[in-house]
């Protein structure tokens, strides 16, 4: 009796180390491959979707700050004319542009300081911005460096100046690049109160 018992614990044994249960079973070589594929896939697709938006997000912020930029140029520009009693507008060599404005500060009392905006065509076209309580002459290369700098890879809209006056009227077109976008046009104008008076000499 014991020894028939061994022999059906022994078949029981054989029988058990056949083929393995279902759910026992590993990953075959196609089910891996075919798992990779689509993993891959997937992460093309989000990677591509990433790829969109940080490239969409770049392209608002370029023309952002183009934008900005050119209304920081206008802003300036035409502030400073409206409270000028004069400017002048001149063509110091080539292209190049330099307006000076006799512009009153702000105070309790009145005072007059002397302010100017020099557009170069040099570089993709850039400008700056000085003022100061003497008279401002057309700078050479390295005092035109130490001139704040307001904005860069600006042309002109139509012409070869930014700059264009009429009696006490000063009009600024602009266009602002950044690079592979649209440019960002901007044209406005100013009016000097002329007949202002004053004992500063700007130009």
């Amino acid at each position: 009796m014991i020894d028939s018992m061994i022999e059906r614990s022994t078949d029981a044994a054989h029988l058990g180390s056949g083929r393995p249960q279902a759910s026992e079973r590993g990953f075959t070589l196609i089910e891996l491959l075919v798992y990779s594929l689509l993993l891959s896939l997937v992460i093309m697709i989000v990677g591509g979707m990433i790829f969109s938006s940080v490239t969409a997000a770049r392209s608002v912020v370029n023309t952002t700050e183009t934008s900005t930029s050119a209304q920081l140029v206008a802003k300036s520009v035409v502030t400073g004319i409206r409270n000028s009693s004069d400017f002048r507008l001149s063509n110091p060599v080539g292209n190049d542009q330099l307006l000076v404005a006799r512009r009153a500060s702000s105070g309790a009392t009145l005072s007059w300081i002397c302010t100017a905006w020099y557009y170069t065509d040099a570089d993709g076209g850039s400008i700056r911005f000085k003022s100061s309580a003497l008279p401002i002459t057309a700078p050479t290369p390295a005092e035109l460096s130490t001139w704040t700098l307001l904005a860069t890879g600006v042309t002109p809209v139509s012409g070869t100046g930014i700059f264009s006056a009429l009696n006490e009227r000063l009009s600024l077109s602009i266009h602002g690049l950044d690079g592979l976008h649209p440019p960002t046009d901007i044209t406005t104008s100013a009016t000097s109160r002329a007949g202002a008076s004053g004992s500063l000499t700007c130009f």
